[in-house]
């Protein structure tokens, strides 16, 4: 079965289609979540007790991520390996647009879902944890990539209860994935233009 995961995963690449079935996926997220929220007798709390203070923490976590992302990237083999696996799918063959679509897509929809559904009835921990299950890949290589993502979880659970609301994770997660995606085509334009 991870073989053939595997295989189709390698076939994929990036394109429009796949931009608008991410957009219906993370809607669908979306509309879990308040669904989920509506019949436990909840609202989400979106902007906090500070939304300047919300934003401030959302950019600098996500400075924060984008920075050990870049130095595990560097000193790591085998994220370096996986890294360049997943390239030619996930950012060689997309826009700019696409990239930073997938990026607002993913951040509002997994947060909505993770820190303003799953974490207010389970838990930051049970969050983080199904956060970092989403984030499965198809063979024991991408292990770290669960991990981070586990460990993301728990980064942006913590920002949902320290301002209270779900801005200053959403930024996080947005900015993460942008800024990560936006690098990640630079860097392997430089690495093309180089050759």
């Amino acid at each position: 079965m991870i073989a053939v995961v595997s295989r189709r995963l390698r076939s994929f690449t990036l394109t429009p289609r796949f931009v608008s079935t991410a957009a219906l996926f993370y809607g669908g997220l979306i509309v879990v979540a308040t669904l989920w929220n509506f019949l436990r007798g909840r609202e989400f709390h979106f902007l906090g007790d500070s939304v300047t203070f919300g934003i401030a923490l959302g950019l600098s976590s996500a400075v924060m991520t984008v920075s050990l992302g870049i130095l595990l990237y560097r000193g790591s083999r085998v994220v370096r390996e996986v890294s360049d696996e997943l390239a030619p799918m996930l950012v060689d063959g997309g826009s700019l647009r696409d990239l930073l679509l997938i990026s607002l897509f993913s951040g509002v929809g997994e947060e909505l879902l993770f820190r303003g559904a799953v974490q207010p009835e389970f838990g930051l921990v049970v969050a983080a944890i199904l956060f970092g299950a989403l984030h499965i890949g198809p063979d024991r290589r991408y292990l770290f990539w669960t991990v981070w993502a586990m460990l993301a979880g728990l980064l942006f659970g913590g920002l949902y209860v320290v301002t209270g609301g779900l801005l200053a994770p959403i930024i996080a997660h947005v900015f993460h994935n942008g800024a990560t995606f936006v690098l990640w085509r630079r860097s392997r334009r430089s690495k093309v233009a180089a050759a």
